[in-house]
C-alpha cells in the first residue's frame, strides 16, 4: 500500500469517528460545531444525526471499504471514493475561509476556532486526496 493510500485511509479514519460521535453523541457534536435545532421546527434536531452524523460515517467508510477491496476493485475505486470525499472536505474549508473573509463584519467570524477548523479541514481533504494527486504524477 502506497503512502498516498495510507493518508486517506487515516484521514477516511478521522472522519469516519468524526460521524460515529455525531451518530451517537448528536447534542455534544451540535455543542462542538456551535449549531443548535430550531425548537420551533420539530423534528430538525435529527439534522445532527443524518448529516454530522451518518453522511460523514458512511462516506468515510466508502473510502475504506474501497482501500480493503482495492486488490478486488482496483486503484480506481480508492481514488474515486477519496476525491469525491476529499473534495467535500476542501469545499468545507473554502467555503469557511470564504465566511472568515466577507462575513466578519456582520457575525464575527474570524475566530480562532474558525482558523483551526479551516486548516483541519484542508488536511483531512489533501490527505484524502492524496492518492488522485498520485495519480496525477504518473
Amino acid at each position: 500500500m502506497t503512502l498516498a493510500v495510507w493518508l486517506a485511509g487515516g484521514a477516511a479514519v478521522i472522519g469516519a469517528g468524526l460521524g460515529l460521535f455525531s451518530l451517537v453523541a448528536p447534542a455534544k457534536a451540535a455543542e462542538i460545531v456551535r449549531l443548535r435545532a430550531d425548537w420551533d421546527a420539530p423534528g430538525g434536531f435529527a439534522e445532527f444525526r443524518a448529516t454530522y452524523g451518518g453522511l460523514l460515517l458512511f462516506a468515510h467508510l466508502a473510502v475504506l471499504l474501497a482501500i480493503v477491496m482495492q486488490a478486488q476493485a482496483g486503484m480506481a475505486s480508492v481514488i474515486g471514493t477519496a476525491f469525491a470525499v476529499g473534495a467535500g472536505w476542501i469545499g468545507a474549508a473554502i467555503g469557511r475561509a470564504i465566511a472568515m473573509a466577507v462575513d466578519h463584519g456582520e457575525h464575527q467570524t474570524r475566530t480562532g476556532y474558525n482558523a483551526f477548523s479551516t486548516g483541519f479541514e484542508l488536511a483531512l481533504g489533501l490527505a484524502l486526496l492524496a492518492p488522485w494527486l498520485g495519480h496525477l504524477g504518473g
